[in-house]
């Protein structure tokens, strides 16, 4: 079940990899972007992680709280993206809990044609500049999505990734903030 804008948000209740609890509710009169990650050794979900983090203060002064999912333990997670010290929320999701509520998908095809555009190649150098290697997870078919949710609750962009590199752009989470008149600080 995909989500749509207009949609309420889904109620979650998750632990970030320092262990503390977060929930939707704490956010309630903010806008939220939730991302969805694949596994947390996986080169492009790490670059993502570190161009998405240059931009977070820009978007942070004009409010918006973020959430990282990613759907491996927290050991893993610390050992990968929590080794940068991220200004924002990490949580392991390794049972998929919050992944199914928000109706994120598995494709194997869309997986391997992935593999087939110049974007991943491109990507794939760039992780390597970054010394973000890779590994292998069993749901390595898992595509990202992306949820910005208003601060009345309610989703204001859905984004199911197309391909494993297929993230919100930055761009659309600050035309929707203005939308929202969200001002900048």
């Amino acid at each position: 079940m995909r989500l749509k804008i207009g949609d309420d948000a889904i109620p979650f209740s998750a632990e970030t990899i320092e262990g503390k609890t977060i929930s939707l509710k704490q956010f309630a009169g903010k806008p939220l972007l939730l991302m969805f990650y694949r596994y947390a050794s996986c080169p492009m979900c790490n670059l993502r992680l570190r161009d998405f983090a240059q931009q977070f203060p820009r978007l942070h002064a004009r409010g918006l709280e973020v959430v990282a999912f990613f759907h491996s333990p927290a050991r893993n997670i610390r050992a990968n993206a929590g080794t940068h010290h991220y200004p924002f929320y990490l949580v392991a999701d390794p049972e998929f809990n919050v992944y199914r509520r928000y109706g994120v998908e598995t494709s194997w095809p869309r997986f391997f044609l992935s593999m087939l555009l110049p974007s991943f190649y491109v990507d794939w150098i760039r992780s390597m500049r970054y010394g973000f290697w890779g590994g292998v997870a069993w749901q390595m078919g898992k595509m990202p999505a992306d949820f910005l949710i208003g601060p009345d609750g309610r989703i204001v962009k859905a984004h199911y990734g197309r391909e494993i590199g297929d993230h919100l752009p930055v761009t659309e989470v600050e035309a929707a903030l203005t939308d929202l008149r969200v001002p900048a600080n």
